[in-house]
Formats: C-alpha cells, sequence, structure tokens
C-alpha cells in the first residue's frame, strides 16, 4: 500500500471519527441505559394505553407496538378493532418514555441512530411484566402485532428470549420469557442489519405472520424474505403475504408534511382483515375463555 493510499484512508478515518463524535455529542448515538425489569416494568405503565373490552374479563391481550414515529393514530384504528373483537389492546410509547417527539424521532430513531430495538426488547417484557399482573388480562393468551421498527423490535425479543441474552435496556435477562406468547403480526417490519434475526433463531413456538410491501423503500422487502426463509430452515413458523402498489406505512393516515408516504384506504382495510383474521384465530376469540 502506497503512501498516498494510507494518508487517504487516514482522513477517511479521521473524517469518520468526527461525525460520529458530533453525533454523540448531540445525543444521537447515546444507548439506553441499563435498568432492572421492576424499574423499566413501572415506568413503562405510565407510558401505556389500555383498553378493556366491554364485558368479563379476563381478556385476551394484543400489544402494537408502535412504529419509528411513535404513537401513530392508526394505533387507536387497530386498538378499536382489537377492542370490538373482543381483545384488550394494549399500546406502551417507548419514545415518550424517553422524552423522544415525533419530530425527534424522525430524526434518531426512524435512522436506527437511537433506540434500537435491542434496547426496546426490554420495554416489551416490561409490559408483560405488568400484565401479569392485572387481572383483567389472560396472560396464558397474549399475541403482539408491530409496525416497522415495532415489528423489529417483536422480531429481536424472539431471537433474544431464543439465545437467553437480556435486551440492552435490562440488567438481566428477564425471568419469565415470552411466556403466554401465542403467536406474532408484524406490518412492513425491519429485517436490515443489525436485526438479530439475521443470524439467531427465533422460538419454534411462536408463529410469526407479516404483512409486506413490495418494494417497500422503507424496509426492505427482500431481506425480511431472506429472514423469514432462513428462520423457516432453522425450525420457526412464518407465513407472509405482500401488499401490492402501496408505500411504506400505507395504513397510518397522518404523514409528517414532507413524508413521501401515502396512507391509501383501500390497502389498510386489507391490514384491517389481516389483523382481525390473526387474532380471531391466535387468540382463540370464537372459543371464548380458556378454562
Amino acid at each position: 500500500m502506497g503512501w498516498f493510499s494510507l494518508g487517504a484512508i487516514l482522513i477517511a478515518l479521521s473524517a469518520a471519527a468526527l461525525v460520529l463524535l458530533q453525533l454523540y455529542r448531540r445525543g444521537m448515538l447515546t444507548p439506553v441505559g441499563r435498568t432492572s425489569l421492576d424499574d423499566l416494568t413501572a415506568r413503562i405503565a405510565r407510558f401505556t394505553e389500555i383498553r378493556v373490552p366491554p364485558g368479563d374479563g379476563p381478556f385476551p391481550v394484543v400489544i402494537l407496538l408502535h412504529g419509528c414515529g411513535g404513537v401513530r393514530p392508526n394505533m387507536a384504528t387497530f386498538a378499536q378493532l382489537a377492542s370490538e373483537a373482543g381483545a384488550m389492546a394494549v399500546i406502551p410509547d417507548s419514545n415518550s418514555l424517553r422524552g423522544i417527539g415525533y419530530d425527534e424521532a424522525l430524526q434518531t430513531v426512524c435512522t436506527g441512530a437511537k433506540l434500537r430495538a435491542h434496547e426496546r426488547a426490554g420495554d416489551l417484557h416490561a409490559v408483560l411484566e405488568f400484565l401479569r399482573q392485572d387481572k383483567r388480562a389472560d396472560s396464558s393468551r397474549i399475541v403482539l402485532a408491530g409496525w416497522s421498527h415495532g415489528g423489529w423490535t417483536a422480531l429481536e425479543a424472539m431471537a433474544l428470549d431464543r439465545a437467553g441474552n437480556r435486551p440492552a435496556s435490562l440488567e438481566e435477562v428477564p425471568p419469565n420469557g415470552l411466556d403466554g406468547v401465542q403467536a406474532v403480526f408484524t406490518l412492513y417490519p425491519y429485517n436490515g442489519y443489525p436485526a438479530r434475526s439475521r443470524r439467531l433463531p427465533w422460538p419454534s413456538d411462536i408463529p410469526v405472520e407479516s404483512l409486506l410491501v413490495r418494494g417497500d423503500t422503507v424496509c426492505d422487502d427482500a431481506e425480511s424474505v431472506a429472514v423469514f426463509n432462513r428462520q423457516i430452515k432453522w425450525g420457526a413458523d412464518v407465513k407472509w403475504r405482500y401488499v401490492d402498489g402501496a408505500t411504506h406505512a400505507f395504513d397510518e393516515p397522518d404523514h409528517h408534511p414532507t413524508s413521501t408516504l401515502v396512507f391509501d384506504p383501500e390497502r389498510a382495510e386489507v391490514a384491517y382483515s389481516a389483523f382481525k383474521d390473526f387474532l380471531k384465530r391466535r387468540l382463540r376469540l370464537d372459543q371464548g375463555s380458556a378454562d
């Protein structure tokens, strides 16, 4: 290697280091601190909306994991669908928990600079923990539904749980793991680098169903299919279907004014139908409460 090439490499490394330093100073690369499961459970409970259906409980549960922008209007729509079907809808707000507003989330969480899924997976375990203590919830019948970053979070939690690894936000491995989780439903999930699902298998007893956007320019659908096929080879139960002619987050009606993403009410109905069918089958809603 000549001196010129070596000098160019050193200059490039120095420039990259300066960029990383600036990002760090702006708080964009600061990792989430580790805490105890009890502490995170107490904190996330204050930032979680729960919708309980009419009637006598305990009710089966669906945990709705929002996308990178935080809790958006589509979460209320899916929560209403769940409630009408007889399920308790639980919506934890991981962004508000950390004081991250919508505009900041678009610049940091959505770019992967802050709150990656291996950190946010701790929030999911904290929600599961307080649901196990909630008499309104049937903690033996829980499903997860995740949108984009939320789908990444659900799948990341499965990979970490199967490997016996703790989420990056927790001091310890959650003692009850994903006990009670019956299935996972994801909409246009992220499966690119550094998702652990690319190299760690999921539990074989938690089926995964997914809706993908063909030609997704935000969360590459081809990467998801590659991960799904790899997981099937490793023994996972995975099924997916495509939504054509839509953009990422096609079911979200209130995108940022500068966004190129488009709400599509017709294709949103496809997502609503798939979600209701998933709940009915995986939570056995037509069979009533388990004896």
